[in-house]
């Protein structure tokens, strides 16, 4: 089933308690570093009881074993949703996949972030293309028992076709037009990330910013049906 996340990336917890409240459809909700650090718990607690699916974006990435007491921590709270970093390699990922057994909580592996371009692969020290590395990343996550990856539209089809296990594709830099005016530097319509395979569209300032949030994630909502 394919689904939109709301990346709730704003600096205030009330205003974000706000738009929130505001949201009709009960969609998942996105909370990253900075709403996490300001609200804890409590925030996520509040945004849960509302109905939302809750996606914790930490990106973890630490040794194994630090990496284990945090996903442990997390699963504890009800999330739906945690993220990890690939690069933190197979024993890491492995870690946090033990860490949450007997609880709903879904492990999504970050391969290269959206804002990073082709030369990204370079300053690791790696001949590879973005594809190539987001393609091993995504392997070796999923071959270690990720639930799923977080991955640029760009990769999203080739990743789906390539990897033989069944897995979860959330994809960020989902924009309503195909024009730049922001950080991310590999975004796509969400017509283009469905049809390449995207199963959770991460949508944040196209909503975020829009006089009508509401029509605009039926917009989406209704994109998501037909396709």
């Amino acid at each position: 089933m394919k689904k939109l996340a709301l990346a709730l990336d704003v600096n205030d917890i009330n205003q974000a308690l706000e738009i929130v409240d505001e949201i009709q459809d009960k969609i998942i909700i996105k909370i990253g570093y900075n709403l996490f650090i300001k609200g804890g718990i409590n925030f996520v607690k509040q945004v849960k009881d509302k109905g939302f699916e809750i996606f914790l974006d930490l990106k973890l990435h630490d040794i194994p074993n630090t990496v284990y007491n945090g996903v442990k921590a997390v699963s504890e709270i009800g999330v739906n949703y945690l993220t990890i970093h690939s690069l933190g390699g197979q024993e890491m990922i492995q870690q946090a996949v033990k860490a949450k057994e007997g609880t709903d909580l879904k492990i999504l592996a970050v391969t290269i972030l959206t804002s990073h371009d082709q030369n990204y692969p370079k300053l690791l020290g790696s001949s590879l293309s973005v594809s190539d590395l987001a393609y091993r990343l995504a392997d070796m996550a999923i071959s270690n028992g990720s639930d799923g990856i977080v991955c640029s539209s760009h990769e999203v089809k080739f990743l789906k076709e390539h990897i033989q296990k069944p897995f979860i594709a959330a994809v960020p830099g989902i924009r309503l037009t195909k024009e730049k005016t922001d950080d991310q530097t590999r975004i796509a319509t969400p017509e283009e990330a469905l049809r390449d395979g995207a199963d959770i569209l991460v949508v944040g300032r196209p909503i975020l910013k829009a006089q009508d949030r509401n029509k605009i994630i039926k917009e989406i909502l209704s994109v998501i049906e037909e396709l």
